[in-house]
């Protein structure tokens, strides 16, 4: 049975450590021919939080809540299974689209469109489940750290690399504001272009001059 951190400081050294384990789980997940779906977004919460949170890890809230600086009302807690139910639906057919793309990046100076609109819907469907789990806000905690990783989840296993979206000091508000602006508009292109700087930070110089636009 594992115990409850005794004080602040061992319960962010046990969450630190949760991060690095749950990576890890995203990579080999995604390296598989495993089914992706709220099973596995439940799967990456619980490493997360498996020696932290021990009675919360991998399960749904069953309390109300309200995120701190957003006018966004989250659902019901009874409201969650039917709303991630539904969304596995639409994140089963969002994949079917999906192509992989690993090594067709690095082979074109040039990508054809095919190589493009590939790129492209990868990064999508990775925004829209990022989004997704930040709006229904299944879990008690974590939820902004489980959509990032389940995000690289989506990233890696079609052959692009897992990322560090940042968060930190001003990117803070540009993070939060790309997720309002899918919530009152619609809008996912602020996210997804979180995600593209994100890529273009990990491939560290590699010519893509597809990217460069997404810059701007």
């Amino acid at each position: 049975m594992i115990l409850r951190p005794k004080n602040e400081e061992e319960l962010q050294k046990r969450e630190a450590v949760g991060i690095i384990r749950a990576s890890r789980f995203v990579r080999l997940y995604a390296k598989s021919n495993k089914k992706i779906d709220f099973d596995v977004v439940c799967d990456i919460h619980k490493e997360i939080f498996k020696e932290a949170w021990p009675e919360i890890c991998g399960l749904f809230r069953t309390e109300d809540l309200s995120i701190t600086g957003s006018e966004i009302l989250l659902c019901h807690h009874t409201e969650v299974t039917e709303k991630i139910r539904m969304a596995n639906l639409e994140l089963s057919e969002k994949l079917k689209t999906l192509k992989k793309v690993a090594g067709m990046i690095m082979s074109h100076d040039n990508p054809s469109e095919e190589v493009i609109i590939a790129i492209e819907d990868i990064v999508k469907t990775a925004a829209w489940l990022h989004h997704k789990i930040t709006y229904i806000h299944p879990f008690r905690e974590g939820n902004g750290r489980t959509a990032r990783l389940a995000a690289n989840l989506i990233l890696e296993r079609y052959g692009l690399v897992g990322i560090s979206i940042k968060i930190e000091k001003e990117n803070k508000n540009n993070y939060r504001k790309a997720l309002a602006q899918i919530d009152q508009q619609e809008d996912y292109e602020p996210l997804e272009n979180l995600i593209f700087e994100g890529i273009l930070d990990r491939y560290n110089g590699v010519n893509m001059k597809y990217y460069e636009y997404k810059k701007c």
